[in-house]
């Protein structure tokens, strides 16, 4: 009683594998005196046959909203963690097929190739095409595939899902890129959804909102994955610079929907959408979409490299389980930063907590303003997560309250940042000078806290 979210043993030998649903229903008892109180609830449940097509195949946890995945004959599915760009083919792909070799090596493991240039004919130029799918598959890369859906016309998706469902890259699908934003037809993006089950049950399917809060449901029916697309770095959020015209909850464009131009923007749109979910009563997974542009429309230059490290890990912290940052290329500092940043995010250690284990978020933080901090507690370890969110110093000691009942009684690595932190009881303690907001810069000694420690603890139960 009064608890949620916990795992359950249950065998599912009985049930031989197929491609249309179990109606599953769990029933529980609660006992008091003479007297006993029945709770009742169903689900759809679906034991999908093992391919036998050499295709892949992605399971999405509902528990944690992650993602685990197989290939070809593979029977052990692998957690990942995606971490990647947007990237527009007419920008980057087209030049040569060499280019994949050069993303794969920074150590993204995802690509997501948005079909600008010649990628937008009809019919769709397979020839050219296939090579890249063939190549991302020998270097082990995994596509978000924008199949350029169309909400007045699928043939194209179709023809793309039906020629894709089974091959070994795919990951997930990707058919709306801010419908809300452009007010499409409410009930496209479900049309688009149960289209692409209906050819392929093996993958799930995602879509990218712009606005804060508008027909949500009925838009994020048309997707197991939600991304956010925030971007609150350089623009005016009261003004419209483009349209000129003011922007509030009802009215204008700012490029950044309902914002305040604030780290938090970020991590209030994930926890509002997550909000909804709640209420709706459905499980989503939800992705991060950071600002990795600049010095265009609404926004007057690129996020420092800073700023991009804290709007990706806000957006874990608050329990994105995927990023996809708009777009690729972008400026070098940011892409030295992600680069580095993606061998931590993509590592089987990090990967398997983010995927794998129960996330805390808004861990108590005493003795500082706008700092963030979340942790993921798996087996005999802890993962934390902490952000500076301001562009000051902090000069007071900051203490962050581990989870209940869980005490550290030592730390076992450093993933991130410079930090110098030590355990007391039950909290992580720095005794800093200073707080500098740069991840390269110098910090007074002794004791060091850059915006973004990530920290890897061993703790134990009292």
């Amino acid at each position: 009683m009064g608890s949620r979210n916990k795992e359950v043993p249950i065998s599912f030998e009985t049930l031989e594998p197929r491609l249309t649903p179990y109606n599953i229903t769990a029933v529980g008892i609660l006992f008091h005196g003479d007297h006993e109180t029945m709770y009742e609830a169903s689900t759809e449940l679906y034991r999908l046959p093992q391919r036998t097509d050499g295709g892949s195949a992605t399971r999405l946890d509902h528990l944690y909203g992650s993602l685990g995945v197989i290939k070809k004959n593979e029977t052990d599915w692998k957690p990942i963690f995606p971490y990647t760009y947007y990237v527009q083919w007419s920008l980057y792909w087209y030049a040569n097929i060499s280019t994949l070799n050069n993303f794969a090596s920074r150590g993204y493991n995802v690509i997501h190739i948005v079909p600008t240039g010649d990628l937008g004919d009809t019919p769709f130029p397979w020839d050219e095409f296939e090579p890249y799918l063939q190549r991302a598959d020998e270097l082990g890369l995994f596509f978000q595939y924008d199949v350029r859906w169309d909400y007045t016309n699928l043939t194209t998706m179709i023809d793309q899902v039906t020629r894709l469902r089974s091959h070994p890259s795919i990951l997930l699908w990707y058919t709306g890129d801010e419908p809300d934003g452009k007010s499409n037809p409410i009930n496209s993006t479900a049309i688009a959804y149960e289209t692409i089950r209906g050819l392929d049950m093996y993958h799930p399917v995602s879509l990218a909102l712009n606005c804060y809060d508008f027909y949500y449901e009925d838009y994020a029916s048309g997707a197991d994955i939600i991304m956010s697309d925030v971007y609150p770095i350089s623009t005016n959020t009261s003004w419209s610079t483009v349209y000129d015209t003011p922007c509030n909850a009802t009215y204008g464009c700012c490029g950044c929907d309902d914002c305040n131009g604030r780290f938090e923007d970020v991590s209030d749109r994930l926890d509002n959408f997550a909000y909804f979910d709640e209420v709706i009563g459905w499980p989503k997974a939800h992705w991060g979409a950071p600002q990795a542009f600049g010095n265009e429309t609404f926004w007057t230059r690129y996020p420092t490299a800073e700023e991009e490290v804290i709007m990706t890990m806000l957006s874990i912290n608050h329990a994105a389980k995927g990023i996809v940052m708009w777009d690729f290329p972008t400026s070098a500092d940011i892409l030295n930063v992600t680069d580095a940043l993606a061998t931590v995010l993509t590592s089987e250690i990090v990967a398997n907590f983010l995927v794998g284990a129960p996330i805390t978020q808004k861990l108590n933080v005493t003795g500082g303003g706008r700092v963030d901090a979340a942790a993921w507690v798996q087996g005999d370890k802890m993962l934390v997560s902490v952000l500076n969110l301001n562009y000051e110093d902090i000069t007071e000691a900051i203490s962050i309250t581990l989870p209940g009942m869980v005490s550290a009684d030592s730390i076992a690595s450093t993933l991130w940042g410079t930090s110098e932190w030590a355990i007391s009881n039950s909290e992580m303690v720095v005794a800093l000078m200073s707080i500098n907001p740069g991840l390269t810069s110098r910090f007074p000694e002794p004791f060091q806290f850059s915006p973004h420690q990530q920290i890897v603890l061993s703790y134990y139960n009292p």
